[in-house]
């Protein structure tokens, strides 16, 4: 026999549990959320470097290999595979100096690559730059 301060005693442990459970799965979708979140940030920055990359190296030939260095540079690289959307920007400044008699060109090149609108949360961007020079003879 029950007495009748133990009745409804059950009731209130199920309700305990089964909010219990509803919060644990609410914070379990939103870690997942969060992980898939990161991930896809984690690419976009990965891809943005590679277009950085490419617009250096695009530099590096231009400056060396043709000697034409334009101060200015943009690229937009629709329809271009795994870099799709990305703007490119590759900046080029050239100096002379000399050494032992001989003027030697030296390229300070920047690429920056960006896509998304600035201030959302899908805006990526990166920058890189380098310093190249023609060996001299």
């Amino acid at each position: 026999m029950t007495s009748r301060l133990s009745k409804g005693f059950t009731l209130l442990v199920a309700l305990f549990l089964l909010v219990v459970l509803a919060l644990l799965g609410t914070y379990m979708i939103n870690f997942s959320a969060v992980q898939h979140t990161t991930l896809v940030y984690g690419v976009q920055g990965a891809r943005a470097m590679q277009a950085a990359r490419s617009g250096l190296e695009w530099g590096v030939y231009e400056s060396i290999k043709n000697n034409n260095c334009p101060a200015t540079t943009t690229f937009n690289t629709i329809g271009a595979g795994s870099l799709d959307n990305f703007n490119i920007q590759v900046e080029c400044a050239p100096s002379d100096h000399m050494e032992s008699g001989t003027t030697i060109t030296t390229y300070q090149l920047t690429s920056s690559a960006d896509t998304g609108v600035y201030g959302t949360l899908d805006y990526v961007f990166r920058r890189i730059e380098a310093t190249v020079s023609i060996q001299p003879p």
